[in-house]
């Protein structure tokens, strides 16, 4: 009503109306519209800070902090002189208020006025992720509860921006849930933590022991239909793997001799469609040799087959599965391969899980670090994007880290595993590839600035609709078997030879 008189008065007196009064009055306007839809509501509030000190002089420094910081965010501050008492009863959590200071305001505003906020990713159950940026409330999700689509997991960020550190680090707090953990390692990452928890290392090479046969049928009552088909299926997509052209895939006449070739190579040992013949020892990569060549072997795959049963790579792919390959927690070190046969070896590895999940179902993770060394094979990519969608079904878990994130997301398989992940982290990005993930996640202005500025440990986690910016915090031992900061890892293990008898 004042505002309106002072606007007709201005009018007939041929008076142009302050600016600021214009504002206020649209601001009023706004504000009555908003409570007769019932959008806003009136509260009658007021806000008390009580601070401290151990001496005057220190409570003087701590009330001019306050007010400094009070009016960096537009907020006056009025001293309670002489009502120090009715201040401080005000201020317990009695929640009476002695001062009455009050000020009418709407809903809006008053959701300013509180100081502390909360995860709207806080299970009852599950993994701690870190604390939200900036409220610092805990940020706990359960990877398979109730509440979630799939345990599937991707993981986006450049080098350095931390992702390692918090997969290891989530990787460690499974473990005390009881969820069995299986890492690809590329690098040789994962050691230092398998060793803490007397986990196991499979180092896949040509002069290591470990070997894994490809050609192993599940057990009976594994829930496969025809366990044979299904076998042929996963060994067709290795076999693209290691026999393609690298960017391409087997062709159709390809495809058709090696389905013949294998079903003859399980034939020949006695292996048929007939579950009880399925217990019988399983042929080796080195007996399907033969049998192409046999065939006259028109398409040459029998020329291309033939380094990896043979030379140095024999022992690695054409020996039986060796034992204790199991755990709950088991890391596949494959930093002594070849760059070129570390996709075939992920692929063996993946579906070598997948087959244990089947014979052994319990809450699995799989995590497949570097991914895009896989996803940039036809074959490779394919096989990641159906293990993505079939996870669920064994109950396990597909966590996929990669730093190429436009090749990732350029491919419709990348997309296919993105879709079937239910959640997702974004730590630091690239100015040249953050807009694709903007676009791609539908990020805000403001996630988007934060992607190219958080530090290390930092990132954006999306899962159950929310978008939460999250700090990984690690205690301190779990940082030391974490950190894979080339400065600390020496020192660490430098520390570790002074301190051995």
């Amino acid at each position: 009503m004042e505002l309106e008189s002072s606007r007709l008065l201005d009018a007939r007196g041929g008076r142009i109306a302050p600016a600021d009064r214009e504002v206020a009055r649209a601001d009023v306007e706004r504000l009555r519209d908003a409570l007769e839809r019932g959008e806003e509501r009136v509260f009658s509030a007021a806000l008390y800070l009580r601070v401290g000190g151990r001496s005057r002089a220190g409570l003087d420094r701590a009330s001019a902090r306050a007010e400094q910081a009070l009016s960096g965010m537009l907020a006056e501050a009025r001293p309670a002189l002489f009502e120090m008492m009715p201040g401080l009863l005000s201020c317990l959590p009695a929640g009476q208020d002695r001062l009455r200071l009050r000020r009418n305001l709407d809903t809006s505003s008053v959701a300013t006025m509180i100081p502390f906020a909360s995860s709207r990713l806080a299970a009852p159950r599950g993994l701690l992720y870190g604390e939200s940026i900036p409220g610092g409330s805990l940020v706990v999700l359960d990877p398979f509860g109730p509440g979630q689509e799939n345990a599937n997991r991707v993981v986006f960020a450049k080098s350095g921006a931390g992702k390692s550190f918090a997969c290891k680090v989530e990787a460690l707090r499974a473990l005390l849930l009881g969820i069995e953990y299986c890492v690809v390692d590329p690098e040789g990452e994962y050691g230092r933590i398998c060793e803490a928890v007397s986990g196991r290392v499979v180092r896949l090479s040509a002069g290591a022991p470990h070997r894994i046969n490809p050609f192993d049928i599940p057990p009976r009552g594994s829930g496969e239909g025809d366990a044979l088909a299904a076998r042929v299926a996963a060994l067709q997509a290795l076999l693209a793997l290691m026999l393609a052209p690298a960017g391409e895939g087997l062709s159709p006449e390809e495809r058709a001799a090696l389905d013949l070739a294998l079903y003859e190579c399980y034939r020949r040992a006695g292996i048929t469609p007939d579950p009880e013949t399925h217990g019988r020892p399983a042929p080796l990569l080195a007996d399907l040799l033969p049998v192409l060549e046999e065939s006259g072997d028109p398409h040459g795959l029998a020329a291309r087959l033939r380094r990896y049963v043979s030379g140095s790579l024999g022992r690695l792919f054409s020996e039986p599965t060796t034992r204790g390959l199991d755990g709950a927690f088991v890391v596949f070190d494959l930093s002594a391969l070849e760059e070129e046969l570390r996709p075939v070896a992920t692929c063996l590895i993946a579906d070598h899980v997948w087959e244990r999940a089947a014979r052994d179902p319990r809450p699995r993770m799989l995590l497949v670090d570097e991914a895009w060394s896989l996803m940039r094979r036809p074959e490779g990519a394919r096989f990641l994007s159906e293990l993505s969608r079939r996870a669920r079904k064994r109950w396990l878990g597909l966590t996929t880290v990669t730093q190429d994130v436009e090749d990732f997301l350029a491919s419709a398989e990348g997309r296919t595993v993105l879709s079937n992940s239910a959640t997702q982290l974004l730590m630091r990005q690239e100015g040249a590839t953050v807009g694709i993930v903007q676009e791609t996640f539908g990020l805000s202005s403001a996630e988007r600035s934060f992607l190219l500025a958080c530090r290390p440990g930092e990132g954006l986690l999306l899962a159950r609709g929310a978008h939460v910016a999250l700090r990984v915090v690690a205690s301190p031992h779990e940082y030391e078997l974490a950190t894979t900061d080339p400065a600390e890892v020496a020192g660490l293990a430098a520390a570790s030879l002074e301190a051995a008898p």
